[in-house]
């Protein structure tokens, strides 16, 4: 397994990890919205998408992005897509953002608010790799 960010080559496995965790939602999947925001993600250094690969197939996703934060003077960095195929590259996915975010001091806090159940033990997991429960959020203060 490699964990690497993500290029434009794995555009179309990433959009299509994400098309499926969007059927979740009940709202109309905006395909050129969706491939605009992937080629923002990979070609900023603000953002963070990163892709799980094992034996050349990528099997997981996890993308946040930064923008402005209405209560700080600092930016925030929220995840909106963590999903993986393979057991274990979801961990490292989520290890490896909390390593790329505590050193930029440029973002007050990152991290994510699951608006849908997700599975308890990705919620451990994050709590266990420094995620801070806060209300619904999972959290990283800078």
């Amino acid at each position: 397994m490699s964990i690497r960010p993500a290029t434009m080559d794995d555009r179309d496995v990433v959009l299509k990890l994400a098309k499926e965790q969007a059927k979740r939602y009940p709202l109309r999947v905006d395909e050129k919205k969706m491939l605009q925001l992937f080629r923002e993600g990979v070609s900023s250094a603000q953002n963070f998408v990163w892709v799980a690969e094992n034996d050349g197939r990528v099997g997981g996703v996890l993308a946040a992005f930064t923008g402005e934060n209405l209560w700080a003077q600092r930016r925030n960095c929220s995840i909106l897509l963590w999903v993986s195929e393979i057991p274990g590259d979801g961990a490292a996915l989520l290890r490896a953002f909390r390593d790329w975010i505590v050193p930029r001091r440029g973002v007050k806090v990152a991290g994510m608010s699951p608006d849908l159940d997700i599975d308890k033990r990705a919620l451990r997991l994050a709590e266990r790799v420094g995620f801070k429960k806060n209300g619904g959020a999972y959290l990283i203060y800078n």
